[in-house]
C-alpha cells in the first residue's frame, strides 16, 4: 500500500508518540540502575581487588588473616575486615600479653589505634595506648623501585610498672612512670623471587619525662601459596624501661 506524504507524517508522529509513551512507562529504579548505586557498587569491587593485589606483608592491606608466631613463647593473632576500607586486629600471647585495635584505610594512608600491653626482659610491665599508622611512598609519587616503602607514624602513651626491691624491704616497690611520644620511621619489603620478600624496619620515639626509645626488626617471609605465608625475624626494642630481643617464625593465613 503506497502511502501518500500526508499519510506518512502522520504515521511518523504516531510512532514517535508510541516510543516516548513507552519510555516513560519504564518504572523509575530499572532506569536509575546505571546511576550512583552501581557506581558505588563499581567503585567497591575495584576497591577489594586492589586491597587482593596487595603483598602479604603490606601494612596497609584490609584483608581477614589468622596466624600463629612463636618468639620465646606462642601467640596467636588475626584481623577480620568489613569492606575495602576498615578491619580490626587483635594478637594475645600465652603469657596474656595482648594487643587489639582497629585500622581504616585513606586515600594516602592507614590509620590505626591500638591498645596493648607487654612485658620486657627487665620484668617491667608496659601498658600502650597508639594512634598512628603508614603512609605509602608511592602514593606521595615518589619512585622506589621493586622496594616498597612505608613511612609509619604515629603518637603513643605508655605506661610501665616494675617492682624494685632494696635490702629493707620483703617485697617489691611499685613505680609507675608514664610517657606521652611521638614516633616516626621506615618500613620497606621487597620482593627476592616470586615467593621470597625482604621485610624490614625500624622506628624512633621520644617523648616527655626523658623517654625514649628505639625499635628495629628484619627478616625474611615466603609465600607457599597465594594464601599461606611462613616468615622469620629479628627484633630489638630499646627505650627507657628496658629492652626487648626476639628471633621469631610465624605463620599466616589470609582468607
Amino acid at each position: 500500500m503506497h502511502l501518500l506524504p500526508s499519510q506518512q507524517q502522520v504515521w511518523l508522529r504516531l510512532i514517535v508518540v508510541a516510543v516516548a509513551s513507552f519510555t516513560l512507562a519504564v518504572p523509575r529504579s530499572s532506569r536509575a540502575q546505571d546511576g550512583p548505586p552501581q557506581r558505588e557498587e563499581q567503585q567497591r569491587q575495584q576497591q577489594e581487588l586492589q586491597q587482593e593485589q596487595k603483598a602479604a606483608e603490606d601494612p596497609t592491606k584490609i584483608a581477614t588473616k589468622v596466624g600463629a608466631s612463636y618468639a620465646g613463647e606462642l601467640s596467636v593473632s588475626g584481623s577480620m575486615a568489613v569492606g575495602p576500607k576498615f578491619k580490626f586486629n587483635g594478637r594475645i600471647a600465652k603469657s596474656g600479653q595482648w594487643s587489639l585495635g582497629a585500622s581504616y584505610l585513606l586515600p594516602i594512608a592507614i590509620v590505626t589505634f591500638a591498645a596493648g600491653r607487654s612485658e620486657l626482659d627487665s620484668g617491667i610491665q608496659q601498658t600502650r595506648y597508639s594512634l598512628g599508622g603508614f603512609v605509602p611512598l608511592a602514593r606521595a609519587g615518589l619512585k622506589t623501585g621493586k622496594w616498597q616503602i612505608f613511612v609509619p607514624f604515629g603518637y603513643t602513651y605508655t605506661n610501665g610498672r616494675q617492682a624494685v626491691t632494696d635490702l629493707d624491704q620483703q617485697e617489691g616497690i611499685p613505680i609507675e612512670v608514664s610517657s606521652n611520644s611521638a614516633y616516626l620511621g621506615v618500613f620497606t619489603i621487597r620482593p627476592l623471587t616470586e615467593r621470597l620478600t625482604l621485610i624490614a624496619g625500624a622506628n624512633f620515639s621520644k617523648g616527655t619525662n626523658d623517654f625514649s626509645g628505639l625499635a628495629a626488626a628484619g627478616g625474611l617471609s615466603y609465600h607457599l601459596t597465594g594464601k599461606d605465608t611462613v616468615s622469620a625475624r629479628a627484633s630489638y626494642v630499646t627505650n627507657t624501661f628496658g629492652q626487648n630481643t626476639r628471633l621469631g617464625v610465624s605463620y599466616q593465613h589470609e582468607f
